[in-house]
């Protein structure tokens, strides 16, 4: 395996962590950390076919903006290998003395700049709305949006605070991510240790996914039609628009009742996008470094349902339909979402659960 490069859900990350960040109660990175994340490889030193990737900045623990001359250098090592894909950084920081921002210097890079909000000042996280309103205020040269995250039951979830948030995204025409908290086992048994009032929305269980109610969707469908502002629950989703990609670069649209798809800004493209996926496999060839065939399947299972390793499966699931990239090796979780990335089909194959790449993404450079 490749085991110099971290392929998370929605971005091949680069970046480290440190030893210092922003305090907030809701999470847990620095303790899941037992030691320091490094990973600084850029995707076309791997394979040329990834210069297309999406691709995250310092998302470990320690904000992008407490380590602003890191940051800075990654970006100028992904604008020499003249990186195509969008790469985002998701912040908290102050970024009003942060001048290659205001300037020209990242010209050339699908550079995009997501601020991060809780939407209100408060004992978990005192500092990032505030924040957020500063940044806004500052002119920057490249793409930017509003994540709100995490929705948490009973704390930052109510009308007027969810509303403050939306009239901040209309005045500066900005798109919205946003989810609810996660609570994978060992979070929520520190949150007990330190008496944190975090719970799951009634009907769900905290777990891999960040669930809400249907009272707080309600309340975004609400508000996004009344102050026209795009909303995402997924971050590629959000970014594949702001992005003009075309269609959702983690190819969500293969599980559209889940995904809420019917009601996106980005259906039509998306499912046009799918309805074009074609059964010729010499048209992506040179995007696989593995042996494969395109099939069309009617209701295939996802494997991850099939191997028990999903605790929230849906109807979805088991009712993935249209062309499917089919591989009869063992993969990784990492080269499924590389290939869905690069290709926009959705993948079939056995897979073990790892960040790293297959050795043979190396074969194709």
């Amino acid at each position: 395996m490749i085991k110099n490069v971290d392929i998370q859900k929605s971005f091949y990350m680069i970046g480290c962590s440190k030893d210092k960040c922003f305090n907030c109660k809701y999470c847990r990175a620095k303790d899941s950390q037992t030691k320091q994340v490094k990973y600084e490889t850029i995707p076309s030193e791997i394979n040329k076919a990834l210069v297309n990737v999406p691709v995250a900045i310092n998302l470990y623990y320690g904000d992008p903006f407490l380590q602003t001359e890191n940051t800075y250098n990654y970006l100028v090592q992904l604008k020499t290998a003249e990186h195509k894909g969008p790469i985002i950084i998701i912040t908290k920081g102050d970024i009003s003395k942060v001048s290659w921002l205001k300037d020209n210097t990242f010209e050339g890079l699908d550079l995009h700049i997501a601020f991060s909000t809780f939407g209100m000042d408060h004992e978990y996280d005192k500092m990032s709305h505030k924040q957020m309103i500063n940044n806004l205020k500052v002119d920057i040269k490249y793409k930017r949006s509003i994540e709100f995250r995490p929705i948490c039951n009973g704390i930052n979830d109510s009308y007027e605070t969810i509303e403050g948030v939306f009239k901040l995204a209309n005045q500066y025409g900005l798109a919205i991510g946003y989810s609810g908290l996660q609570g994978k086992p060992d979070a929520v048994e520190h949150w007990k240790s330190k008496g944190y009032d975090f719970k799951p929305y009634p009907g769900y269980n905290f777990g891999h996914k960040k669930s809400i109610s249907d009272s707080v969707q309600n309340i975004f469908d609400e508000l996004s039609t009344k102050y026209e502002v795009p909303i995402f629950r997924k971050t590629s989703c959000l970014m594949s628009y702001v992005h003009n990609l075309g269609r959702d670069y983690n190819a969500h649209y293969y599980r559209p009742s889940e995904m809420n798809c019917n009601g996106c800004i980005m259906k039509e493209q998306c499912f046009d996008f799918k309805s074009k996926l074609s059964l010729d496999k010499e048209l992506i060839k040179h995007l696989i470094p593995f042996e494969f065939d395109i099939v069309y399947k009617k209701a295939h299972e996802c494997i991850l349902k099939t191997k028990k390793i999903c605790e929230f499966t849906t109807h979805d699931c088991s009712n993935i339909n249209g062309n499917i990239i089919q591989i009869k090796q063992k993969l990784t979780t990492a080269d499924v979402r590389v290939i869905k990335w690069l290709t926009g089909y959705t993948v079939d194959a056995d897979f073990e659960e790892t960040q790293f790449l297959s050795d043979e993404w190396y074969e194709k450079l």
